[in-house]
């Protein structure tokens, strides 16, 4: 176990000491607080807030105030989980390029929930291909791990309320990926917050087969493509739960197959 990965496990079971009790809580974030990178969180409050700026058409402009109020939630989940900024093998490092494109995805996330812009969407994917590459290429740290499949259950889920709003996509293909992504961040919260550890990452990334099609289907959602969507968003359902039954019944657990991932 890593000196990260022990502080976690003694924060969340000072945590749970307390019986999860306003004092016990305010001591846990009190604890997480103290490594933030505030440069980071002020580059994207900023950002939202030059947002008001753009053309009042635009879903950045349109979505601001949530997005403002969005970025102050990822500050403070970024803040709780800095302590997770080591190399697997327990080095401590800063937040580095793939970080920053796993919080770019994260900053879209309002704007996509606006309206599924296919160019934000296909952002937003590419971002999602991207920070995988960059990790293998630089570093890897828990925090990119294992967060970056809750940015992608978020965005995912944004971009089918977005998508939604403007007759993109049908109501079955919404409810059978967001009851899969329910699903998944339900799975991967339990094995943190009850179990005290990580999800079983042979599966956790069961989703990343249907990764192709589920990004063209919102594109296609956001261009009003309806049929062509259903059609593609259906079919990663479909592969992604496939993917998910073959992992888990190999290593006897259930996955996280939330997102692009």
């Amino acid at each position: 176990m890593t000196e990260g990965e022990r502080w976690t496990r003694e924060e969340l079971a000072r945590l749970s000491a307390g019986g999860w009790r306003p004092r016990a809580l305010r001591s846990f974030l009190r604890a997480a607080l103290a490594r933030q990178e505030a440069s980071w969180i002020a580059i994207g409050g900023l950002a939202w807030l030059a947002a008001g700026r753009l053309p009042a058409g635009s879903s950045l402009a349109r979505a601001r105030r949530r997005g403002v109020i969005w970025w102050a939630a990822c500050a403070l989940m970024l803040d709780w989980h800095l302590g997770m900024l080591e190399t697997p093998d327990g080095r401590a490092v800063g937040l580095g390029a793939a970080d920053a494109l796993t919080l770019a995805r994260a900053w879209l996330v309002p704007a996509v929930a606006e309206r599924a812009d296919p160019v934000l969407v296909l952002l937003g994917g590419l971002t999602d291909v991207a920070d995988g590459h960059v990790a293998r290429a630089t570093r890897c740290t828990r925090l990119g791990r294992d967060l970056e499949g809750l940015v992608d259950a978020c965005f995912t889920g944004a971009a089918l309320r977005g998508a939604a709003r403007a007759g993109g996509v049908s109501l079955l293909p919404i409810a059978s990926e967001g009851a899969r992504l329910i699903a998944g961040t339900l799975y991967a919260s339990t094995s943190y917050l009850v179990a005290g550890r990580a999800p079983d990452p042979a599966v956790r990334t069961s989703g990343r087969g249907a990764a192709p099609l589920r990004l063209a289907g919102l594109v296609a959602a956001g261009a009003g493509r309806r049929r062509v969507a259903d059609r593609l968003i259906a079919t990663a359902t479909v592969v992604a739960v496939a993917e998910l039954l073959s992992r888990s019944g190999a290593s006897g657990d259930v996955a996280d197959a939330g997102g692009f991932r």
